[in-house]
């Protein structure tokens, strides 16, 4: 018996070494990156906005952006936007671009696909994602920012994502607590829409959970140990996933991105189906906004989370899809950051190539005079 123990030993004492060996090895790879926090926004980078909840402030400093990815710098100009500073020249033909995180961009400004097409065709690209959000928030945000520049886009390119439906279904979606955005619900119902908000204790703990985060020393140390986390994480969601659509019924949503809302049964969900036809609305809505400007609208579709094409919901959209002219098609399945969804720099020059080739095709790069601004 005494052997067996002193065997063990040895052998968890070698397993534990080995370990440690590979995890040290990890600290000199991109993989470390499973260290930074998941994210942690710079202070004084969102504030509270009583229309869209939170939006993203004006003339923010340079500050370091932290995810589980590789952080860099980040900053807002005179509008509002992560982009350098507007500078048009008098009926000066320019392009803006909206849409969530994939255009807001999880990379230097140089590397976002917006700057890509900003170097490659001399236009002017004002790079106006803003990460988190919908069409309900990025069409009023849309209005807000043509108001305050001197003159309407020759066109406005509209990045959408799969989760663009969530955003809208659960917006306003954030308010803020020291500085981080924080989802601003507890739950919302899918029967009727009704929201229960953060209880008091709930918005305490998070607040404290900031301010002194509690990360434990593996969590802080551990490349390894975070990986493990990381899988873990993936697995679970993918496991809900089978579960709903393999016929689990659903009854509440108790965060933004718990499952997409699109696997849902239109039958056993009526009132999400309905949210779907207000959402198509308000893409609809975005496209005639800009065109009665003078502007042109394009749309693409990032298809960053591939959704069955026999679910009742994907079906609507995608017949939406099929039949909406400003629609430019699906961006092909790019590589991610490792640790994160959204697309790494190099594949946001691949972006960018896709979008610009779909505009040639229809005669909308290069920018003509016809379409230029009224």
């Amino acid at each position: 018996m005494r052997d067996l123990l002193k065997i063990g030993a040895w052998n968890g004492t070698l397993i534990l070494l080995v370990l440690l060996i590979i995890d040290v090895a990890l600290r000199w790879t991109p993989f470390d990156e499973a260290r930074h926090p998941a994210i942690l926004d710079p202070p004084g980078y969102y504030i509270t906005d009583t229309e869209l909840g939170t939006t993203l402030n004006r003339n923010a400093p340079m500050q370091r952006f932290r995810f589980r990815g590789a952080s860099h710098d980040i900053y807002t100009n005179e509008i509002g936007c992560f982009d350098a500073p507007v500078k048009l020249q008098p009926d000066q033909p320019y392009i803006l671009a909206i849409g969530d995180s994939f255009t807001w961009g999880y990379a230097p400004l140089e590397m976002k696909w917006t700057s890509h097409i900003e170097r490659r065709t001399g236009i002017r690209v004002l790079k106006c994602g803003i990460n988190g959000t919908g069409t309900r928030h990025q069409l009023a945000r849309l209005k807000r920012l043509i108001s305050r520049l001197p003159h309407a886009p020759a066109l406005v390119i509209h990045l959408y994502d799969t989760t663009d439906f969530n955003d809208d279904f659960t917006f306003p979606g954030y308010t803020l607590i020291s500085n981080q955005r924080i989802e601003n619900f507890a739950s919302i119902s899918l029967s009727d829409g009704h929201r229960e908000p953060l209880s008091a204790a709930r918005r305490a703990e998070i607040e404290d959970r900031i301010s002194r985060p509690h990360r434990g020393f593996l969590e802080k140390n551990s490349t390894l140990y975070n990986i493990a986390l990381t899988g873990l994480e993936v697995d679970a969601r993918v496991e809900r996933r089978r579960l709903l659509i393999e016929g689990k019924k659903e009854t509440q949503l108790t965060g933004k991105y718990d499952f997409n809302l699109l696997l849902l049964d239109n039958k056993t969900y009526p009132y999400v189906a309905t949210a779907l036809e207000v959402h198509i609305g308000r893409i609809r809505e975005m496209n005639e906004f800009v065109r009665a400007g003078g502007g042109r609208y394009v749309m693409f579709h990032t298809n960053s989370f591939r959704l069955p094409k026999d679910r009742p919901l994907v079906r609507r959209f995608t017949a939406f899809l099929d039949t909406f002219d400003p629609f430019l098609g699906w961006i092909p399945e790019l590589d991610k950051y490792r640790f994160d969804p959204h697309w790494s720099p190099e594949s946001n020059g691949k972006a960018a190539t896709v979008m610009m080739e779909r505009l040639t095709i229809r005669g909308i790069l290069p920018l003509k005079e016809a379409t230029a601004p009224r």
